[in-house]
């Protein structure tokens, strides 16, 4: 796994930066693709819904928007083909106090697109990798590391011009090197949500997630997104974001600009010094600005890339069977992801 996390974090800090700025975008954005073209995820005009104990992966719409000009016909199934993409990211929390806990997170997924004609509505599967690597605290004990093996399956379904559905399944094993093969470690989560669509501009969602933690069960997932071309305003639980869109570059890169609102954590079967089997839970907040970026046509960048720095706060760390609980002081975070 340490091999698989430094090849991921090698990979994902070598991609560069944007250009100079070309042209403005559009007050609004062109009309999404139909179910026939659109038989994978939208990811560039959607939130994406995977979803796993983790509730980074709601509400991550894609960057900048083309303009309408520019807007290209989307792929076909046949050119998509079964290969839907593929998504790294990367994490690293400082440890700033010796009753701290530092944290960095590697993952890896790879996204295979099933057509609609199969199941009657496209499903998307997503196998994922993630390796979590801590430091301390002084004030209770934790596992150097533990890992993330899942599997999720996502689906769309749209019932008429204004109403959609939009929902996931994950199953997974999340403990450390030790208790992998205990029952704490299997978990399944899943998300189901229906989308109302006002108007081109306004969006509403209204859901609920189960994240199967200890500490956090069931959480909602509602609100709305408002599109006016050249910001974004997704305003919805539990990942907040209002999006500056950044003229293209030359090079007809799209970039944007955000602030983020955050729910963290995670829930993990580790194995305590006594021999054993607990389960560890995290729990955090976190706000803070992010950079996106998604390469012109032709680039030999190819795919989107993210950068963000938050500031987080209400950590705490909590085993489940004894009871143990800690708050830990708050901290900064810098992750960097790329996908295509």
């Amino acid at each position: 796994m340490l091999r698989l996390g430094s090849l991921v974090l090698a990979a994902v800090c070598s991609m560069g930066g944007a250009g100079t700025a070309a042209q403005d975008l559009p007050k609004r954005l062109p009309a999404s693709p139909t179910d026939e073209t659109r038989w994978a995820s939208d990811s560039d005009s959607q939130p994406e819904y995977r979803l796993a104990q983790s509730t980074e992966a709601i509400g991550m719409p894609a960057v900048a928007q083309p303009p309408i000009e520019a807007v290209e016909a989307p792929a076909a199934p046949t050119q998509r083909g079964i290969f839907q993409g593929v998504e790294l990211n990367a994490g690293w929390m400082p440890r700033l106090e010796s009753d701290g806990l530092g944290h960095t997170n590697l993952s890896a997924a790879v996204s295979f697109g099933v057509p609609p004609f199969v199941f009657g509505t496209p499903v998307l599967i997503t196998p994922r990798a993630g390796l979590h690597l801590f430091d301390g605290p002084s004030t209770i004990d934790a596992p150097s590391s533990v890992n993330d093996f899942e599997l999720s399956f996502a689906t769309f379904k749209k019932f008429n011009e204004r109403w959609s559905f939009r929902g996931s399944f994950s199953t997974g094993l999340y403990g450390d090197d030790y208790s992998l093969d205990d029952s704490d470690a299997l978990r399944f989560s899943g998300f189901a949500a229906a989308v109302y669509q006002a108007s081109e501009e306004w969006q509403w969602l209204f859901g609920a997630a189960y994240l199967n933690r200890d500490d956090l069960s069931v959480i909602p997932v509602a609100g709305f997104i408002r599109d006016c071309g050249d910001v974004r305003y997704e305003l919805m639980m539990p990942r907040p974001r209002v999006v500056w869109r950044l003229p293209q570059d030359e090079a007809g890169a799209e970039r944007a600009v955000y602030l983020a609102g955050d729910l963290g954590g995670g829930a993990w079967a580790v194995q305590r010094p006594d021999g054993t089997t607990d389960t560890l839970n995290l729990s955090s907040w976190g706000v803070g600005i992010g950079y996106e970026t998604k390469a012109g046509p032709g680039s030999l960048l190819a795919g989107k890339r993210r950068y963000e720095l938050a500031y987080v706060f209400g950590r705490s760390i909590e085993y489940q069977n004894t009871g143990e609980d800690v708050s830990l002081d708050d901290s900064l975070v810098a992750r960097v992801g790329w996908s295509y």
